[in-house]
């Protein structure tokens, strides 16, 4: 009997270490509580570096060129902002003549939004999106992902993918020196909410067992601070 097809019968150890860890770190992820987590001193506290901090004058300033790069690059007809917050990036996407609605999970978020935005947003979960597929030409999510578990963040990807009719735009934090595919951490130092930093590849697989493609020039141009959070991808057409 050829000895590589003998071989070929039995599992390739080599990953079994990796796999063991990342088993154990998801199922020993504790999810956060929406409303306790983020909540009033999430939003309004002063813990965060810098001049990070959920005001308006702050995150215009944070967003940057982000509103005008969705509009122009983007190019979408309808926008869901899915984990807005207190609605801060709909209100500038809707400054610039870009149809936005959003959804948060956090009550307090909602609540607090500003007026000129609060009709356009609603409290609902980015694991159980209360829209109809492919609702939106655009999906997307930022900084969302890292306050997720691993099977959140699955979760999260199926129900962008579901209600995208073309693109879906995140960002989020990944592991910053990956060995394999399976390697995740925390980055509590940064936010005590922060639970999954995964591979950057490992998001991508997710995607694309979703139907959807990479559009690395896309990425290119909405990553203008090259900071590497950035991932677009695109609906796969279907025949």
């Amino acid at each position: 009997m050829d000895k590589n097809q003998n071989n070929s019968k039995f599992p390739d150890l080599r990953w079994e270490p990796q796999i063991q860890r990342f088993e154990q770190f998801v199922f020993a992820q504790v999810a956060a509580d929406t409303q306790e987590d983020f909540d009033k001193g999430y939003f309004t506290g002063t813990w965060r570096h810098g001049n990070n901090s959920y005001t308006l004058e702050s995150r215009r300033s944070i967003e940057g060129k982000n509103p005008s790069l969705i509009k122009t690059v983007l190019n979408p007809k309808n926008v869901l902002d899915a984990g807005c917050g207190p609605g801060l990036l709909v209100l500038m996407l809707r400054e610039i003549g870009v149809n936005a609605i959003g959804v948060d999970s956090s009550k307090f978020a909602i609540e607090t939004a500003p007026s000129e935005v609060k009709n356009f947003l609603s409290e609902g979960s980015i694991l159980n999106l209360p829209y109809e597929n492919r609702s939106f030409e655009l999906v997307l999510s930022r900084e969302v992902f890292e306050h997720l578990t691993v099977l959140e963040i699955a979760k999260a990807v199926e129900e962008l993918c579901r209600v995208s009719d073309r693109l879906v735009y995140v960002t989020t934090r990944f592991a910053h020196s990956p060995d394999t595919l399976f390697d995740v951490e925390t980055e509590f130092e940064v936010d005590p909410t922060h639970i999954t930093c995964a591979n950057k590849s490992l998001v991508r697989l997710m995607f694309i067992l979703n139907g959807f493609r990479a559009r690395p020039d896309l990425e290119e141009k909405m990553d203008w601070l090259n900071k590497g959070r950035v991932l677009v991808y695109e609906r796969v057409a279907q025949n």
